[in-house]
């Protein structure tokens, strides 16, 4: 596997267990939040699913799904649902990647429609899923919750390619 699937393998991987970690939430918890995060708890995760699938749907060139709501918070089976779709699609995207590559992204942040190759696109993807992975646990340790492991060192520990001599 190359240095960009792997980067899509830990995304996904990291998704799913910090959707997994967020499950022990009481419902006052999952509406947590702190300063200098983008919101709750509970839709920070689905603004990750909606962002994860949406992305997909560009690099496909496929309709992007309706997105889920941020508010209320729409369960953890529909959330789960849709980071499945998103990661399954990036990793297939990846896949697809050439290196001469662009797509084409209209936004509302600033708002303009922009072409640019494939990989600053991927690196938006995975450089997102990050910061807000992230930001969710920093809630999880003002709520005194223990956030897991999501570093590169756990998803090589993890998936068996880093072995102990």
């Amino acid at each position: 596997m190359d240095l960009i699937g792997h980067l899509f393998q830990h995304n996904t991987m990291m998704n799913q267990r910090l959707v997994e970690a967020c499950r022990a939430l009481a419902p006052d918890q999952l509406d947590a939040s702190v300063l200098g995060t983008y919101g709750t708890v509970g839709a920070t995760l689905v603004h990750i699913a909606n962002a994860q699938a949406a992305y997909a749907a560009r690099l496909l060139d496929t309709s992007r799904p309706e997105p889920l709501p941020e508010n209320p918070f729409p369960g953890f089976d529909a959330l789960t649902e849709r980071l499945a779709l998103g990661d399954t699609q990036l990793e297939s995207a990846v896949s697809q990647a050439g290196d001469d590559r662009e797509v084409q992204v209209s936004g509302d942040d600033p708002p303009r429609t922009w072409r640019m190759p494939v990989a600053l696109f991927l690196l938006q993807a995975i450089n997102h899923g990050t910061e807000h992975r992230s930001q969710v646990a920093t809630i999880l340790t003002q709520l005194v919750f223990e956030p897991p492991e999501m570093d590169g060192w756990s998803y090589f520990e993890d998936s068996g390619q880093m072995i102990p001599v």
